[in-house]
């Protein structure tokens, strides 16, 4: 707020009033005016507020109509701030570009949107190049497929064979959980099938990576639901349940189980200096996982039902027949981080659990994301449990560095939007923009007895 100086229109020597001047009590009590509209603009701007400057009230959907399914699983901010989100609808796979402002990108594709029934499946993860090339994983029963696109949407076809990158190895199976992380030297990393792939940055499968020169390596498990890259090229992966969207493939949906990380060489190798032999057990289904700025990882899932005996044990109280979002923080050594959450955390320290109450006993944590700050986002669902998922909320925690929950955030550190009345809706993908402010992607659909045959919900929160 600017302060002017008052020693000309209100010094003592100062003989009458000029029109339009006022007494010193008049003066004090604009200035208490002027302060309560701050001090209610400052409360009306809290970190976990929609952004009422994006889509509409802070919201973009779509309205897709007919029995086909639609996802919006994947997102990726550009460096111009403009958002790219991933799925698919009854067209096939999709690509969509927003404009800061929440609006479709008529300079993408067509009217913003680009459909390509050439992708697999729908579209798991998005990644941009520094050339601002759009690189797309999809998958889906027959295998996954890697695609690059250019900044208009248009497929490059310079990337692999006629802008698709595939492998037989990589699409011997299903490739239900399928992620993509984009190392520093433009190489690609890819999971299908229970397999780590390399690409270079051309779409050609990366000879120095993986089993005699093949680009693939062996995972610990069939199902990779995140990965990430270290900063000295390490990869580290973790294995659980993801979102129900990156699920839809399967013959059901898998009840949640414990999940692990494992870290994996440069060459594909699994490092056998983290953890017990490469590995680290997890007790959330983990479903994310990210690297803070100091080394320590954050991986976040749920808890599961079938873990709730064994922390009871361990003198963590969980609500009967209640899921919530699990966060656990690791050493770089893969050992267990006991000063996250230490004392009131899962056993001595190091992770925590956040449920949502009774009215929303099925909580699942999908997503992760860290702040410049160093404070960590989880993001997924919060459901009332009535007949599968119907209805349920996007749900978003934030955490401080210490692994509290941050009361500055929503309400005690929880933010929940429900997307249309009696609506399912979940995030299943979260970016941060460059001002902090926080895009979440996901889905909502009407109740149809656990049906996801929905369409796609993004929605940017304030940061601070």
């Amino acid at each position: 707020m600017k302060v002017f100086p008052v020693r000309n229109q209100f010094s003592p020597s100062t003989k009458g009033r000029a029109q339009g001047s006022f007494s010193t009590g008049q003066r004090l009590a604009r200035l208490a005016a002027v302060a309560v509209i701050a001090s209610s603009t400052l409360v009306l701007a809290q970190a976990g507020q929609l952004d009422s400057t994006f889509g509409t009230g802070g919201i973009f959907t779509t309205n897709y109509n007919g029995p086909d399914q639609t996802m919006d699983t994947a997102v990726a901010i550009q460096s111009d701030g403009k958002i790219v989100v991933g799925g698919s609808n009854p067209g096939g796979a999709v690509l969509m570009r927003l404009n800061t402002n929440g609006t479709l990108d008529s300079s993408f594709g067509t009217d913003g949107v680009v459909n390509n029934n050439g992708v697999l499946g729908p579209v798991m993860a998005i990644a941009i190049q520094p050339d601002s090339k759009i690189l797309a994983f999809a998958s889906g029963f027959t295998g996954a497929s890697l695609g690059r696109f250019n900044s208009d949407g248009s497929v490059d076809t310079s990337f692999g064979s006629g802008g698709f990158a595939t492998s037989k190895s990589l699409n011997s199976g299903p490739s239900i959980l399928s992620v993509m992380a984009l190392q520093a030297d433009g190489k690609i990393l890819v999971t299908g099938a229970g397999l780590l792939g390399r690409y270079t940055s051309t779409g050609q499968l990366d000879t120095t990576f993986g089993s005699g020169g093949s680009g693939i390596a062996a995972l610990n498990s069939v199902i990779a639901t995140a990965i990430a890259v270290q900063p000295d090229g390490k990869i580290l992966v973790t294995t659980g349940t993801g979102a129900p969207s990156q699920l839809l493939a399967s013959p059901g949906f898998p009840s949640p189980q414990a999940g692990a990380i494992a870290r994996y060489n440069t060459n594909g190798s699994l490092d056998a200096t983290f953890g017990v032999q490469g590995q680290a057990s997890c007790v959330a289904s983990a479903a994310a996982i990210e690297i803070q700025s100091n080394g320590k990882i954050v991986v976040a899932g749920t808890i599961p039902s079938v873990l709730q005996t064994l922390l009871e044990s361990d003198g963590i109280t969980v609500v009967n027949n209640q899921t919530g979002f699990g966060v656990v923080r690791y050493n770089p050594n893969g050992s267990i981080d006991t000063s996250f959450n230490p004392g009131i955390g899962i056993g001595s320290g190091g992770g925590l659990i956040t449920g949502f109450g009774n009215n929303f006993p099925q909580g699942s944590g999908f997503s992760l994301a860290i702040q410049s700050d160093g404070e960590i986002v989880v993001a997924g669902q919060a459901g009332n449990g009535n007949g599968g998922y119907n209805s349920s909320s996007f749900v978003l925690a934030r955490y401080t560095t210490g692994g509290h929950l941050d009361t500055n955030f929503g309400s005690n550190g929880i933010v929940m939007t429900p997307i249309g009345q009696g609506h399912i809706s979940f995030v299943s993908a979260l970016a941060l923009q460059s001002d902090g402010k926080i895009v979440a992607a996901g889905n909502y659909a009407p109740p149809a007895g656990g049906d996801y045959n929905n369409n796609f919900a993004v929605a940017r929160y304030l940061a601070q």
